[in-house]
């Protein structure tokens, strides 16, 4: 294989382990790779600057859907736009609970993934500058507390990996995500918070 082939072969095994454990080691990675450590330093420095990588390489694949979402369906209403914004992040979230768990939760690096999250959606920024103009949100107030507090609801949805992995401490984690996967819960989440934010 050529050596852009193997650093795919790299992103994409860390991807998986990150998706399924809390805590990876570069043993991990390099047993899942079927190469050894060296190999993986050799290709990315260290574990720290692969899962970076892999980390960058998630919140580009959210930033592209979310904008695919918005540019997309110009025709849709403000609320469907909502509608469509939520649903997104709401699945994404129960498809990668492991990866947005590791994200805030792994010690080897919650601070400074956990921040990449943030800056990209929490902060002001012009992706987030763009998805405020393009959904042009008509606040009842100017007051940019309540503003900023309605677009953090918005991507809520990006919390529930942390409640499912937090409650799966005390009892089967399967029992919890079905809840979240329920579809008459999800109607009833996305329509409470589509209330929340257009009032």
């Amino acid at each position: 294989m050529r050596n852009q082939e193997i650093k795919r072969k790299i992103i994409t095994e860390t991807r998986v382990l990150i998706s399924e454990k809390r805590t990876v080691t570069i043993k991990d990675i390099a047993d899942k790779c079927f190469m050894n450590i060296a190999s993986v330093n050799y290709y990315f420095g260290s574990k720290e600057q692969l899962i970076d990588q892999v980390l960058d390489e998630v919140i580009l694949e959210l930033k592209k859907e979310i904008s695919n979402l918005l540019f997309e369906n110009e025709h849709k209403s403000k609320s469907e736009l909502l509608e469509s914004m939520i649903t997104y992040t709401y699945n994404f979230s129960l498809e990668n609970i492991g990866l947005i768990s590791y994200l805030f939760l792994n010690q080897d690096s919650s601070d400074r993934a956990g921040n990449k999250l943030i800056e990209t959606f929490f902060s002001n920024n012009p992706f987030t500058q763009m998805i405020y103009e393009k959904l042009n949100v008509e606040m009842k107030t100017i007051d940019p507390m309540v503003i900023y507090a309605k677009y953090v609801i918005l991507f809520s949805s990006f919390a529930m990996p942390l409640f499912i992995s937090i409650a799966s401490n005390s009892s089967p984690m399967n029992i919890q995500v079905e809840t979240f996967k329920n579809e008459i819960f999800r109607q009833y989440f996305i329509r409470e918070l589509l209330r929340i934010i257009e009032v």
